[in-house]
């Protein structure tokens, strides 16, 4: 009676991890077609909006019956049922949703699930002193524990996307590790070695405020340093540092 009470969850076990590894295809490959374009935008908005192009390819290659359905881009966090009233975290909106029907959910309100994946720029600060590793962390990893933002809820595993302008990879990791730490937060695993001209894949699991808990984040960088309008940006932003250095100094 045990085994066979057991086995639905079990099979829907089995099927989600179908499901998110499909997604995980999808972004990956939509990252590496992401690399062969001739030039990309430098602004976080652009690269999503080139992303969202590259993976309706990716998805159309992967999966062509569209068994999977497809991603949302900039759409809101979905309504908590167990919320008798809006919630301000309802208004968020992660920069992309893989969202799909749970059919284990005994209520319906609970049936869909939504796989959020949030995207952030990675390398130097910016002219304007924006520390992009940091952000990373306090405006992408910090929202999946954040009970204002609380993405990826009723969900135990999400997703960051990492786009690598500039620095060495193992100096990014080393300074978004940092500003984990400092944030009270698991550093990252690597899950493969660390990409030059591919994607890096990587993870981290911590408990948050909010179900499910705890929560497992994968994480896939994408080195676009070669592409050259990134290129370019990434040496005025080298020297524009040089030059403030300087300046201090003498």
């Amino acid at each position: 009676m045990k085994e066979r009470a057991s086995r639905p969850s079990l099979i829907q076990q089995k099927l989600w991890t179908t499901r998110r590894e499909h997604y995980i295809a999808v972004f990956e490959n939509a990252l590496l077609m992401l690399r062969q374009c001739e030039k990309l935008p430098i602004d976080e908005p652009g690269l999503v909006r080139k992303l969202y192009f590259t993976t309706i390819t990716a998805r159309r290659a992967i999966d062509p019956k569209g068994r999977f359905s497809s991603p949302r881009f900039e759409a809101q966090n979905l309504p908590d049922p167990d919320s008798e009233k809006i919630e301000a975290f309802e208004h968020k909106r992660p920069d992309i949703q893989w969202v799909h029907d749970d059919e284990s959910a005994s209520d319906d309100r609970h049936r869909e699930k939504s796989f959020v994946i949030e995207c952030k720029r990675l390398g130097q600060a910016t002219v304007s002193r924006w520390n992009l590793n940091e952000q990373y962390v306090i405006s992408g990893v910090r929202r999946f524990r954040s009970e204002q933002w609380k993405y990826g809820l009723h969900m135990s595993e999400g997703m960051m996307i990492g786009f690598v302008q500039d620095m060495e990879l193992p100096d990014i990791l080393n300074s978004v590790n940092s500003h984990l730490t400092c944030e009270s937060l698991p550093l990252l695993i690597r899950s493969s070695p660390l990409s030059v001209a591919g994607v890096s894949l990587l993870k981290n699991e911590f408990g948050r405020p909010f179900p499910p808990s705890p929560f497992t984040l994968y994480h896939q960088w994408i080195d676009i340093r070669d592409i050259p309008k990134v290129a370019k940006q990434a040496v005025e932003t080298a020297k524009n540092s040089k030059s403030k250095r300087v300046k201090k100094s003498s």
